[in-house]
C-alpha cells in the first residue's frame, strides 16, 4: 500500500514537472513571436527615433528569451533530459539589434 502511494506520488510530480515544461516552452514561444512582431515593424519603422525605440524593446524581449529559454533547459534537466541541441534550432533566438545613428 505505501508503495503504491509513493508511485502516485512520483506520478503526480512527474505530471506537474512535464505541465511546467511545457509552460515555459510556450512562453518562451509567445516572446518568439512578439520578437518577430517588433521586428516586422522595426523593418517598417519611418524614422530613426522610431527604430531605435524599438530596438529597445527588441533587445529587452531577446534577454526575455534567452531567460525563458534558460528556464526552459532547468525544467528539462529535473526531468532528466539532459541533450539540449536542438534546442536552438527549435527556438531560434535571434541576434542583439544596434541603434541606428
Amino acid at each position: 500500500m505505501a508503495k503504491d502511494s509513493v508511485d502516485k506520488t512520483q506520478e503526480e510530480l512527474l505530471e506537474e514537472m512535464a505541465k511546467a515544461l511545457g509552460h515555459t516552452g510556450d512562453q518562451l514561444e509567445s516572446v518568439l513571436m512578439e520578437l518577430k512582431e517588433v521586428e516586422t515593424v522595426m523593418a517598417q519603422a519611418k524614422s530613426i527615433g522610431e527604430y531605435n525605440s524599438l530596438v529597445d524593446r527588441f533587445n529587452s524581449l531577446r534577454t526575455l528569451a534567452l531567460a525563458r529559454r534558460e528556464m526552459l533547459v532547468i525544467h528539462r534537466e529535473a526531468l532528466g533530459i539532459r541533450r539540449h541541441g536542438y534546442i536552438d534550432t527549435f527556438y531560434p533566438i535571434p541576434g542583439k539589434k544596434r541603434t541606428r545613428f
